[in-house]
């Protein structure tokens, strides 16, 4: 008999984004959160938040090799 893949579990990230205005000049901002473990980031580039993802995701890195998940 052959076995189906297991089903990766499901990871749902909230992701919101603003503008901000300061003396410095403008910016855009953002924060993510992972619901299903509450873990959250704040962050000022797309990096930081696709460095998120990985942590939870098989979702490559750079180099284009899958991240290593947690624990």
């Amino acid at each position: 008999m052959v076995e189906s893949p297991p089903t990766p579990p499901i990871s749902t990230f909230v992701v919101r984004i603003w503008h901000e205005w300061s003396a410095e000049g403008s910016r855009w901002r953002g924060r993510i959160e992972h619901l299903q473990s509450g873990e959250s980031a704040a962050f000022l580039d797309l990096e930081v938040a696709l460095a998120f993802i990985r942590r939870f995701t098989a979702l490559p890195d750079q180099a284009g090799q899958p991240a290593k998940k947690n624990g």
